[in-house]
Formats: structure tokens, sequence, C-alpha cells
């Protein structure tokens, strides 16, 4: 009797795995490279892998004064899994380390960090 219990939840796990999406256990968003340090008005680049390979991917950085609007920053679509931002970091960004947050929607969110010096 008990190993038929066990046969049939086995086989009703199996059924249960065998139904999941199969994207949603392989979805990831992670840094690969970032410049941690940067000093004003010099350009910093991030370059992230995301799967699936084409997802919409958007950078936002935290400053003191709120969300980063520098040219370059925002949403892009990744490109066999690659995706890259690459912006001038202003004369008028106060020095320190600022959270940098990789959001791809569903994929979800990787964080990494970047120093203005």
């Amino acid at each position: 009797m008990i190993r038929r219990f066990f046969v049939a939840a086995s086989v009703v796990a199996v059924a249960l795995f065998l139904t999941l999406p199969a994207t949603a256990a392989r979805t990831y968003v992670e840094v690969l490279s970032v410049t941690h340090v940067v000093a004003k008005n010099q350009q910093a680049t991030l370059v992230a892998s995301v799967t699936p390979s084409n997802a919409r991917c958007n950078l936002v950085i935290y400053l003191r004064s709120g969300p980063s609007a520098a040219n370059g920053l925002g949403a892009k679509r990744a490109v066999h899994g690659r995706v890259s931002w690459t912006w001038t970091v202003s004369r008028s960004t106060t020095g320190g380390t600022w959270p940098i947050y990789v959001e791809c929607g569903t994929t979800g969110i990787a964080k990494t960090w970047f120093k203005v010096v």
C-alpha cells in the first residue's frame, strides 16, 4: 500500500514538473561587467546577460537626487542574450557609491553599483 502511494505521488510530481512553462525555470538577469569607478564627465558601461535572449530591459541608476536621466540609459532589447548601456556621468553628479538596477520585467532584476569620484 505504501509503495503504491509513493509510485502514484512520483507520477503526479513528474506530471506537474512537465507541465511547467519551459521558460519559467530559465529566466534570469546577470551583470557581466560594469565600470565600478568612474570620474565625473567620463563614460561608464554595463553589460548584462539575460534569458530569454530577446528580453526588454531597463537600466536605472539611483543617485542622491533620484533616478539618473543620463543619455544612454533606459530601455533596450537584448540581442542574443546580451544587453549593454554606455553613458556619460555628468559633471554635476554627486560623488559616492550608487546602486544600479537592470530591470527586465518578469525575467528578473540584477543589482550592482558604481562609484563616482
